[in-house]
């Protein structure tokens, strides 16, 4: 059995990024509960907490009232401009670019429509990307690149292996950048819009504090995943863990994107709801897929056709739940990206199905919810939190 063991100098770095990483979480948190918190005693983290200060990671802000006698406590606040990352969302229909900080705030900057062409796409994106780094005022904070990415991706070699939805193969993120705008060396981060999304739902939403496993479903043109188990997100040996939406439920269905037959995706995606609602003859307001599956929720209160196929939707979402809550045994389930918008009184018919046809001590303590960020927002929180994860880290080591 190995032992590993951690010197003085490697225990006073995890005890730094772990004050710096308290106060991005918990902006305004004071030097007295940062002890409460880490068991520190308070010279250390006065220590600490001077030193991030020092080097403007962090700074003071206004004094909190405090409890008990003695000098106010005075709140700490990581420092915004400390570092910047250039954060997109790439997506089937249309992408978004913006900037991340080390406060975890963001800002979406810019969007622009994706085209097919992988090519031009690098075209647009790449010129985007230089307009925000060749302002003067950020070019030195500009920690680096960080994307979410609607496919399987491959973290390590920072490879989008295949987007389904747009067609796109094995296409190194660095590589495809660098012959647009030849120089290109920011570093980047690629990761896949689940995860990401997983990833920004676990930092900010208090259902979610203390949960160490679960499902999360990405409803788009597509149906993707991420799984929490123990507490990570898990990857898999290649990274394709939780591409649930290639998960087939019907041998002899219609063809996915993907080359198998009758994968989930086929049957809860949001152009499947859409197209076939239109297929009645009625049209949908809208000038893309989620435009108009927004529609079709607003239409499904008086429109039975609608209300139809949301109902058929459901169903097949039902489906597939029941069996990732038999093999899974999460704690939660969370439906994201446009299953944000399914109305409550069409996820307690899935609450309910799910827990009629699922294993009953597969379903105990188990809770089905919607997101509490939207496609857009929980992606560029991810990409956010990806960068300034990594920043922290190699900041602090």
């Amino acid at each position: 059995m190995e032992v590993k063991t951690m010197n003085s100098e490697s225990m006073g770095r995890s005890n730094r990024l772990a004050i710096l990483n308290l106060i991005r979480k918990y902006p305004g948190v004071s030097r007295r509960e940062l002890v409460e918190m880490t068991g520190l005693n308070p010279s250390t983290v006065t220590n600490i907490v001077f030193d991030l200060i020092e080097r403007k990671f962090v700074e003071e802000g206004g004094k909190g009232t405090g409890s008990g006698p003695g000098r106010k406590t005075i709140d700490l606040f990581p420092s915004k401009d400390a570092a910047t990352a250039i954060i997109a969302k790439i997506g089937v229909e249309t992408t978004q670019i913006g900037l991340g900080y080390l406060d975890n705030g963001f800002e979406n900057v810019c969007d622009f429509e994706t085209p097919e062409s992988s090519e031009r796409f690098f075209e647009l994106f790449s010129d985007k990307i230089y307009e925000f780094y060749e302002k003067e005022s950020m070019r030195e904070n500009v920690i680096g690149l960080s994307i979410s990415a609607p496919g399987i991706v491959d973290k390590d070699k920072v490879e989008m292996e295949i987007l389904p939805h747009l067609g796109w193969k094995r296409i190194e993120i660095g590589k495809a950048l660098n012959e647009k705008n030849e120089g290109f060396n920011l570093p980047i981060l690629l990761e896949n819009e689940a995860k990401l999304s997983l990833m920004a739902e676990m930092y900010y939403n208090e259902k979610l504090d203390n949960l160490k496993n679960g499902l999360y479903i990405y409803i788009s043109q597509g149906v993707g995943g991420a799984l929490l188990i123990n507490g990570q997100i898990f990857q898999g040996n290649s990274f394709t863990a939780g591409e649930v939406g290639h998960m087939s439920i019907y041998a002899d269905g219609p063809t996915c994107h993907c080359g198998n037959k009758g994968c989930w995706e086929e049957y809860i995606s949001i152009d499947t709801i859409v197209k076939k609602y239109e297929s009645s003859g009625k049209k949908l307001e809208g000038s893309n897929f989620k435009d108009k599956f927004q529609n079709l929720i607003f239409k499904s209160e008086k429109d039975d056709n609608a209300k139809k196929v949301l109902l058929e939707m459901m169903s097949y979402l039902s489906i597939g739940i029941t069996s990732l809550v038999n093999i899974l045994n999460p704690k939660f389930v969370m439906i994201g990206g446009m299953g944000e918008k399914i109305p409550n009184k069409y996820l307690k018919i899935v609450e309910e199905t799910v827990r009629e046809s699922a294993l009953e001590s597969a379903t105990k303590d188990l809770s089905i919810m919607t997101s509490s960020m939207d496609m857009i927002q929980s992606a560029l929180m991810g990409c956010t939190l990806m960068a300034m994860d990594e920043f922290s880290r190699r900041a602090i080591g």
